[in-house]
């Protein structure tokens, strides 16, 4: 007897501990109760599968588009869930999570495109969400076809078509994990992509990590992101993301941040880039700190580090950005085409390592690249080698990887936007000899090398362009004060290895 409540207690411990995966499928199979894929619910029993999830469980979808509702009602959304976590775009025969494919572009897409044909009667939002914390994760979705056609009169009326984060009231939280996604093709008066609402002493700070916020249009303010701090705070997470070629029909083409009343709309906003969004006034952001019913002022200071601003348009006044009522706009490490930014329209505090120099982006008119899918290799946002933005950026609170989960920092520095560039034109694939150093980096004379006595081989060097303008023996030290300042890559060949690493010449 004395053995027998270890036993009980390991029992229900293991138990208690114990996490589901629930499985989801277009049409389902077997007996259809998702606790596998060959046994998996159909794509009506997405929000099922959700809602029956407990702490720690997972919901993992299949490819194919699930709809917010078979009926033609407008209201009903998908909704996300603490302490859950909903993965999309698998195969449907995967055991992993690490077994998805990602990187040849996400296949589950969520919908709103419910009743007749066109977006007029499609679902206010594909996603509303409540009460949620960074425990409730959603990754690897297309999330399409909302629209939020009402009057912006109520607490979730006319705001975030694509996601609806509502965090407003005392007491009340929204700031769940958005990541790997791609928000695209929905509509609302505020915030067509996603709106964050923390009215009121709310709170609605999202991390949105990875994610792809384009072709969004808001008849009011905020194309792809709108941050409703007003007498609350809507300060969210943006990291790794690209907000492209979204409108406003007003304000902010791409993301508006409302912190009047003595609320907050400050997003920490890291390696992302804004390029080809559009609005009356400010083309890309407004920073916007007053409360015009009051008169009342609060904060609205967006921080942006490693960014691209390129290519956004307005109309109006401000095209990369707007501020109203003494709000700020604070940016380092940062790319952004300053041209026809007046005072009080222009940078605020301190701007170190910001440049304005043409990003050089492989294809700015075809994001999604030729494969017309986002978050893949062909991508047309990512940059070239001899773009201003490699190595430029700072490495504080940096992701180990980029948006297409390639290591974040080739080099010394991470680059300025989403994607790190990980091509060198006419160099040869990187095998890195360790036993190989060179010293000092930057230079503006001699570099030394280390590791490579009594060895054989070469020294290259390869400027920007590609263009091989050094070739030499091995030797410990090489003279480079005739070489102009710039970005070279040092390609040691040796018998049985390559080492390839990048050197800055300076003055």
């Amino acid at each position: 007897m004395k053995y027998f409540y270890p036993c009980f207690i390991l029992v229900i411990t293991t138990l208690t501990s114990f996490s589901a995966t629930r499985y989801v499928t277009l049409t389902g199979n077997g007996s259809m109760n998702g606790t596998s894929w060959i046994n998996a619910y159909p794509s009506t029993s997405l929000q099922i599968a959700i809602n029956l999830s407990g702490s720690g469980d997972e919901v993992w979808v299949a490819t194919g588009t699930y709809y917010t509702t078979s009926s033609s009602t407008r209201s009903i959304s998908f909704n996300m869930k603490n302490n859950v976590s909903i993965y999309g775009s698998f195969a449907g025969t995967e055991t992993s999570i690490t077994q998805r494919n990602l990187i040849a572009g996400l296949s589950s897409t969520l919908s709103g495109a419910i009743g007749t044909v066109g977006i007029g009667d499609n679902s206010y939002h594909v996603i509303s969400n409540s009460n949620l914390n960074n425990t409730a994760i959603i990754d690897g979705f297309i999330i399409r076809d909302g629209n939020d056609d009402r009057p912006a009169v109520g607490a979730d009326q006319g705001l975030g078509g694509g996601i609806y984060n509502g965090g407003s009231g005392a007491g009340n939280v929204c700031s769940p994990i958005i990541r790997n996604c791609v928000i695209t093709n929905n509509q609302s008066v505020f915030g067509a992509g996603i709106f964050n609402n923390g009215y009121m002493s709310g709170i609605a700070n999202p991390i949105i990590l990875n994610c792809v916020i384009t072709t969004n249009t808001a008849t009011s303010g905020g194309g792809a992101i709108d941050n409703f701090g007003v007498a609350g705070n809507a300060s969210p997470v943006i990291t790794n993301c690209v907000i492209y070629n979204n409108t406003a029909l007003n304000r902010a083409g791409a993301m508006y941040c409302w912190g009047g009343n003595n609320g907050n709309a400050s997003p920490v906003v890291l390696n992302t880039c804004f390029v080809n969004n559009s609005a009356i006034d400010g083309g890309a952001i407004v920073c916007d700190r007053l409360n015009t019913s009051t008169g009342s002022s609060g904060t609205a200071t967006p921080t942006f580090k490693n960014c691209i601003f390129w290519a956004n348009t307005a109309s109006g006044i401000g095209p990369q950005f707007f501020i109203l009522g003494g709000a700020a706009f604070n940016a380092t490490y940062t790319d952004i085409d300053l041209t026809g930014q007046t005072a009080p329209h222009i940078i605020t505090g301190t701007s170190t390592g910001t440049i304005s120099s043409n990003p050089m982006f492989f294809n700015i008119a075809n994001g999604s690249g030729a494969d017309g899918k986002w978050i893949t290799a062909d991508d047309g946002l990512q940059i070239l080698s001899s773009s201003p933005c490699v190595d430029a950026g700072n490495n504080i609170g940096v992701t180990s990887t980029d948006i297409l989960n390639n290591p974040r920092i080739m080099f010394v520095n991470a680059d300025m936007g989403p994607y790190e560039n990980m091509i060198v034109t006419g160099i040869p694939k990187n095998d890195p000899a360790k036993s190989v150093t060179f010293f000092p980096n930057p230079t503006n004379g001699t570099l030394y090398f280390a590791g490579i006595k009594n060895s054989e081989g070469k020294i290259k060097l390869i400027n920007s362009l590609g263009e091989l303008v050094l070739e030499t023996n091995l030797s410990e030290r090489i003279d480079l004060k005739e070489f102009p300042k710039g970005i070279y890559f040092v390609v040691i060949e040796k018998a049985m290895e390559n080492f390839i690493k990048k050197l800055i010449i300076a003055d």
